[in-house]
């Protein structure tokens, strides 16, 4: 048993702080809420008529802002271990629910951009490795360069510029589908919901909406991800594994993968790091196009001081990207054992 536990400690110690990382990251939402300037209570009080300090302590207790800092806090934790985020002052409905309606929609979209990066990725990454070129590699060069010097709104904004308003190709960015359509809802996956209906006129209707936005995440995100794989393979073309695979007379292809499997782990991570900003960072995206999603509601939440559907956001924003940067390390030392804590790989 305990040669077992050995063998196996570097997926059961992550998988077994995970929860605790989550619980901390819960409180640190509930404590950053707090912080907001202003007075949740007040903002729903109609005081137009004066209001007592009765009427302000029932308005705190009906919120769940009664009591001391740390009284909150306590059963702010107790309903979470019961999966209860509470009710939203906003809407007056459960936040689980209202997060849970909007998240996937703005999940799709974030995947539709990272898994297109990732195929424009390897397509640049079979080029490289395809060609000496050198007009080629500068292109390619020059791409990889562009990291962090555009942001993705200001693509975004000349994007519909150039063609909704200069070259009118481009549908109105109004939202998913054209006005007057009916989404349908199964999954509450948009695009993937028109497919399950069968309404294919839909999904062609919805791929032309999401082309633009599409684009901008796939022409900005993909750059990172080639720069990081691009510096991998650089490294990894001249060592020992690869040169031996040549001379031994291994396939293009074959050398290609392994290649591409041992420059992989920095892009991975750098995917991860990808995935937490756009959940974030497509709040504004959402709001370019007219798409709702996640972004409208954490949106509303600050503009209506609603402290539990903000921190209700945040809490399932930090659960999504801790799972994922997890999920991100059971990979790498699944790809490379050499990364795997208490794991000794001879050379």
């Amino acid at each position: 048993m305990s040669g077992w536990l050995a063998r196996n400690r570097w997926w059961i110690g992550r998988t077994a702080v995970l929860p605790l990382h989550l619980l901390v990251f819960a409180l640190a939402a509930f404590l950053m809420v707090r912080l907001v300037p202003g007075d949740p209570v007040l903002a729903r009080i109609d005081a137009s008529n004066g209001f007592s300090q009765d009427d302000y302590d029932r308005m705190a207790a009906a919120m769940g802002l009664d009591g001391s800092l740390w009284s909150q806090a306590w059963h702010f934790l107790v309903d979470l271990l019961h999966l209860d985020l509470g009710t939203s002052a906003n809407t007056s409905q459960p936040v689980w629910e209202e997060i849970m309606v909007r998240l996937p929609s703005s999940l799709e979209l974030i995947m539709l951009g990272l898994v297109g990066a990732v195929l424009v990725t390897l397509g640049l990454a079979f080029v490289w490795l395809s060609t000496s070129n050198r007009y080629v590699r500068k292109a390619l060069d020059f791409y990889r360069n562009l990291t962090g010097a555009l942001p993705d709104f200001a693509v975004a904004i000349l994007g519909i510029v150039v063609f909704f308003v200069m070259i009118p190709i481009a549908p109105a960015p109004i939202g998913r589908l054209d006005p007057g359509t009916t989404q349908p809802i199964v999954t509450r996956f948009p695009l993937l919901d028109t497919m399950l209906t069968g309404h294919f006129d839909l999904t062609l209707q919805m791929l032309g909406h999401y082309a633009l936005p599409v684009g901008v995440l796939v022409f900005i995100h993909a750059s990172g991800l080639w720069r990081q794989l691009s510096l991998g393979i650089e490294e990894q073309v001249a060592e020992p594994p690869t040169l031996f695979k040549i001379a031994s007379g291994a396939t293009r292809a074959s050398v290609i993968r392994s290649v591409l499997r041992r420059s992989a782990a920095a892009s991975i991570v750098t995917l991860a790091n990808k995935f937490g900003a756009l959940l974030g960072g497509v709040i504004v995206l959402e709001r370019l196009f007219g798409f709702g999603g996640i972004g409208q509601f954490s949106i509303d939440s600050v503009a209506t001081l609603d402290f539990t559907g903000l921190q209700g956001v945040l809490i399932v924003i930090a659960a999504l990207c801790l799972v994922t940067f997890f999920l991100v390390d059971i990979v790498n030392m699944l790809l490379d054992p050499r990364r795997r804590p208490g794991v000794r790989v001879d050379a």
